[in-house]
């Protein structure tokens, strides 16, 4: 027999699921008879089964070396970033000095689009295969930065003198107080960093890159083959809903008290 706890885990588990996997299904469906129905030229806009069928075609001689390498320099991007982000805030609050000093150049790093860096860390260093992953893990530990901060100062003051009152040392009260209630704003953080991390290499790739889906997607532009174009972004779509839903399952584990 089957656990209770088992089966309600399937049972959210698929309420959540079907809605958008319903959407995801009329979409395709409507589009697929759209295009069908009034004869859409392929170079505009190609029916979901001809991307399948051509990306399908496709994918293990091209696109998957492309995936696998766009895969690889996000992750090093984010992951070596968001540590480091999280580092930088806990050493930043401990001074308001350093947190007004640092701040501005933390929002313009977070807001700067790194497209509009690379030719200056082109000319500063040269063509590199790091430099996607560089300017990636940059904005993801700006990211990281800005919203751990915010949630250190979001902390409730009671509680903060509560830790007072007995005694607590400047660590204990970080560690068992500030940093658990600020990871909200963590998680924040880390779910900005996947979109920016990929927003990032795929938009360096397309401009400056000689590998990866960002440049599958300028490659096979040029060669006016839209389907495997639709192709790469929802290869590219799904990657980062796969990232987005790590982030999630791994907030409902850690922050259970939001529930």
């Amino acid at each position: 027999m089957q656990c209770n706890p088992c089966k309600r885990k399937r049972s959210n588990l698929w309420e959540v699921m079907w809605p958008p996997l319903l959407t995801l299904v009329v979409v395709l469906a409507g589009w697929e008879i759209i295009v069908q129905a009034f004869h859409v030229p392929l170079v505009v806009i190609p029916a979901p089964s001809v991307i399948f069928r051509e990306t399908f075609t496709y994918f293990a001689s091209e696109l998957l070396e492309d995936w696998l390498t766009t895969v690889k320099i996000v992750a090093i991007g984010y992951l070596s970033g968001v540590p480091t982000g999280i580092v930088i805030a806990s050493i930043l609050s401990q001074s308001k000095l350093l947190t007004k000093a640092f701040t501005p150049l933390v929002i313009l790093l977070v807001t700067l689009p790194m497209m509009v860096v690379l030719p200056v860390y082109m000319v500063w260093v040269g063509y590199d295969v790091n430099y996607r992953a560089i300017l990636s893990f940059i904005q993801v530990a700006a990211i990281l930065t800005l919203n751990t901060l915010s949630g250190f100062k979001n902390v409730d003051q009671s509680k903060l003198d509560l830790a007072k009152s007995y005694g607590a040392s400047r660590w204990q009260t970080f560690t068992k107080i500030i940093f658990p209630n600020a990871l909200p704003e963590v998680f924040q953080g880390l779910r900005l960093g996947c979109t920016f991390s990929i927003l990032n290499v795929i938009g360096i790739e397309f401009i400056a890159g000689k590998i990866g889906m960002g440049f599958s997607v300028q490659y096979f532009s040029g060669l006016l083959k839209t389907p495997i174009v639709w192709g790469c972004i929802l290869i590219v779509g799904i990657t980062g809903r796969l990232m987005f839903m790590i982030v999630q399952m791994l907030e409902k584990r850690i922050v259970t008290w939001k529930r």
